[in-house]
């Protein structure tokens, strides 16, 4: 009899287990909130490569399965201003859908070493300031983003638009007693990526055209013909204001774009002016110096039609 009570005891609890594991694990799955959040781009303006922001007006939206709303508790990493209006929410059979008019500036390196061929990806960040991964996740609205069929944005070209999420890795636990231990953290972490490329190419002729003009003027200094000895001050003024342009130029372009890490194409331009106008502003100030003392005018000629075609082909 005792026997029998033993092996029937075992059957039961072998046939309760599976059942309470069955039970257990949906209620666990189900304290992790999913929102579906999406994004469409209205408005890019005010992209600014020195103060080193952008613009944007946004309509971003959620939907989430426990009723909550995501864009209540989004924390906008890089937003520098940012007004948050029209709230719209609503609940669904599908989860609370939340709607919101976002807009702002937000902060963005740019790399304009490249200019005027550079191109750049505007990026908003976004993380939820309360919830962990482990209890939210986002999910990116891929079909339902996009960008305004009628947006135009002066000087360059939108090449790509995409939301993107993933899980943000913190090293720290943000001083939480309860684990006092841990070494990271997990957040939901959201992105928008606004892939932009530069195509205002009269801005650029602008910016370089003195520069272009001043080699054309230190070129036609060699074809000076000084024989007599009259041109040769005169020279000098000429190059010397030709120096002087190109260094105000560089440093109006550098206020007009912001400065860069290592030499821009700009800078290179602008070096390489530099490098036909210094040494025939030398050369112009040593014939000066030779034929005031017996070199025949003749032979100075001579050097500066080579110096000519050298600096051409440079």
């Amino acid at each position: 009899m005792r026997i029998g009570v033993f092996f029937l005891a075992i059957l039961l609890w072998s046939v309760a287990v599976p059942v309470q594991a069955q039970e257990t694990t949906p209620s666990n799955s189900q304290t992790q909130t999913v929102c579906k959040v999406g994004v469409y781009l209205a408005d890019l303006y005010d992209i600014d490569t020195r103060a080193r922001r952008f613009g944007a007006d946004i309509w971003a939206w959620s939907v989430c399965n426990n009723g909550k709303n995501a864009l209540k508790a989004a924390d906008w990493i890089n937003a520098q201003d940012q007004v948050q209006s029209l709230e719209f929410n609503s609940a669904t059979d599908f989860g609370l859908w939340s709607n919101q008019k976002i807009t702002g500036h937000y902060r963005q390196p740019f790399d304009i070493r490249n200019y005027p061929f550079d191109r750049h990806t505007l990026r908003i960040v976004v993380e939820d300031s309360i919830d962990e991964a482990s209890t939210l996740k986002y999910v990116a609205d891929d079909r339902g983003s996009r960008v305004s069929p009628n947006l135009q944005v002066e000087g360059w070209d939108i090449k790509r638009f995409v939301v993107q999420t993933r899980e943000e890795a913190f090293g720290t636990a943000f001083g939480d007693p309860a684990r006092p231990d841990a070494q990271q953290t997990l957040y939901p972490h959201l992105e928008i990526v606004i892939d932009i490329e530069r195509s205002d190419v009269w801005t650029f002729l602008k910016l370089v055209g003195p520069v272009y003009i001043a080699s054309i003027l230190t070129l036609l200094s060699f074809l000076m013909d000084d024989k007599d000895n009259e041109y040769l001050t005169p020279r000098l003024g000429v190059l010397g204001g030709v120096l002087f342009a190109i260094v105000l130029n560089m440093r109006s372009v550098q206020e007009m774009l912001g400065e860069t890490n290592g030499l821009s194409l700009m800078d290179k331009t602008h070096l390489l002016s530099l490098a036909l106008a210094v040494p025939a502003t030398a050369a112009a100030t040593a014939w000066t110096f030779l034929i005031r003392n017996g070199w025949d005018a003749a032979r100075v000629l001579k050097s500066d039609r080579r110096f000519f075609f050298v600096g051409t082909g440079l």
